[in-house]
Order: structure tokens, then sequence, then C-alpha cells
């Protein structure tokens, strides 16, 4: 048995407070800090011990993996947690000392992909007799495009067990970015027959009792295949339509401006360009509804409401 871990042991042992669903997210997002600090070789034994400078390497090492602050500033917030949590107090309060900026992950051009580049993909997959997986592969795609799914989350979505028909929601928990399981409620009949077209592909997982979309036995490996079959159908690569992120900005726009009523800053040339059509079409009710809908796309990402760098990276800054 390999040595225990006693910095990952003392995220397990520190007393938090506030709901369980927050200590869990805290914890997961702690857990990933120590494992950044061990791939660099970086050897602190006790959360009393940790430094400025061990923030630092594991501001590095994510962004040199290609993470965006965003991330990395959540991961800092759960550290510190931990670290206030054994009395540690010398840990810098600004992610600025670490060349961290809050929302610097938004993204002020739309990355979502055309409602007819999907469809096009979606039909090439449906109707492609040579590769034996481009139905399946065209069931996720579809998830990911109706409920905003990632990539991980569609492969691994377990319908027999999370999808509750009756109450229209999904609980998605697998697959799930930092481990935070989260519930998509109010399910629309075009998103229920989406899920409803998946079920045909359903199959057991290497995990007792948890049932994905996935080919038997392939594992993780279907997520590159799944890749190959976006490129494949023009979804991704070179000359694409869009990504397969870009679903995931398709369904957060769409839901923006059915609450809205107008589009969302991305797809103007300029912030004071959003407002003024904001103010023509809304009148002063703008702020509110841009609130509102920010507050529930923020929370359908997986995320707290008020996650304003979030819903920045999917529909650019409203201010």
């Amino acid at each position: 048995m390999g040595k225990s871990d006693s910095l990952k042991y003392g995220i397990n042992r520190a007393t938090l407070s506030g709901p369980k669903s927050k200590q869990h997210r805290i914890r997961q997002s702690a857990h990933h800090f120590v494992k950044v600090l061990r791939q660099m070789n970086m050897g602190a034994q006790k959360w009393t011990k940790v430094t400025n400078k061990h923030f630092q390497r594991v501001a590095d090492a994510m962004r040199a993996d290609g993470l965006g602050d965003g991330r990395i500033a959540e991961v800092f917030s759960a550290a510190r947690h931990i670290c206030r949590a054994y009395e540690n107090d010398r840990i810098s309060k600004s992610n600025s000392t670490f060349g961290v900026k809050r929302g610097s992950i938004a993204n002020a051009t739309s990355r979502a992909i055309s409602p007819e580049a999907f469809q096009d993909t979606l039909t090439r997959m449906r109707n492609d007799a040579s590769y034996p997986q481009a139905g399946r592969a065209a069931v996720q795609i579809e998830l990911m495009y109706e409920l905003g799914l990632r990539r991980e989350e569609s492969a691994k979505v377990d319908l027999p067990n999370d999808w509750d028909r009756e109450n229209h929601s999904l609980l998605v928990q697998y697959g799930t970015k930092g481990g935070r399981p989260r519930t998509l409620h109010g399910l629309s009949p075009q998103q229920e027959a989406a899920l409803e077209r998946a079920e045909e592909y359903v199959s057991p997982s290497n995990r007792k009792g948890i049932y994905n979309l996935m080919p038997v036995g392939m594992g993780d490996n279907w997520l590159h295949r799944l890749d190959y079959a976006a490129r494949k159908h023009g979804l991704a690569g070179k000359n694409a339509g869009g990504t397969l992120h870009g679903l995931r900005h398709e369904r957060f726009h769409q839901m923006y401006v059915n609450h809205a009523g107008f589009e969302p800053p991305n797809q103007h040339e300029s912030v004071q360009a959003f407002q003024e059509a904001a103010q023509t079409t809304a009148g002063d009710e703008w702020p509110r509804l841009d609130n509102e809908a920010r507050d529930a796309i923020e929370e359908a990402a997986g995320h707290s409401p008020g996650r304003r760098d979030i819903s920045n990276a999917y529909l650019g800054s409203s201010l």
C-alpha cells in the first residue's frame, strides 16, 4: 500500500462551514490543488506550511495545462478555505498576486455553433452507415446541444437512474467538472425527446450499477472517438462550423435569449451597442433580465449563481 498524502488527509479532516454540497466542492477542488502541487514535486506536508510560493507554482502549472484563470481562481478559493481551517492566514487574498485575473476567461467573440451547422452534422452522423458508432455519437452531441452538457457528461450520463421523467429533471453527476453534480430542472419536450433517442445506446459501464452512453468496455477512449466523429462529420477541426464545446455555448445563448428577450453582448459589436439594443427591447428592465438569465445559466453550467466570470465566457460582459 502506498504512503498516504498528509495534505489530502488534511483536506478530509478539515472543519468547514456551510451546506454539505459546498463543503464537497471545496474538498474536491482542494484535492486538485494538491494533485498539481505533487506533480510539481512540491513537498509541503501540512496545510500550515503552505505558502504563496506553492500557490504560484500551482497557478503556473495549471496555466501551462491550458486551464483558464476562472478555474485557477476556483481551486485557489478552495485551497484558501483549507488553509484557514488550519489557521494559516499567510496566503495572499488577491489572486492578482499570482497573475490570476478574475473574469479573464471571458471571450468577447461568440463561440456558439450555429443551429444550421449542428443540424447538418447531426444529419450526416445519422445517415453514416460506414461508421458503426455514428448513431451513438449523434445522440451524444444532441444532448450537448439540447441540454448544454459537456462532452464527458454526455457520454457518462446515467439515464436509467438519473432521468426523472415524472418531475422532468436530470441529475448530472458523472464526468462533471470538479466532480460537482447538478440537476437540470424543467426539461422541455424537445430535451426529453433527445433523452429518449439516447436511451437506445445505454450500456452497462465498468462501474457496477452505473449505465452510460459509452460502448461497453471502451471507457474514456470513447471520448476520443467522439472527437473523431465530430471531425469526420464537419463539426470540429479546420474549416469546420464549430467545436463540440460550441454546442454548449449555443445552448446557453438560447437560454439567454429565451429569458431576456434580446441577444447577449457577444452578438454585438460593442458593450455600448448591446446596452442600446437591450434598452430598446426591454427598457429599464434589461439589467434585471440580464442578471436573471445569467444566474440561471451559471447554475445550469454547474456553478453557483453570481459567477459572472462563467457567464461572461459564454455570453460576453454586459458592463
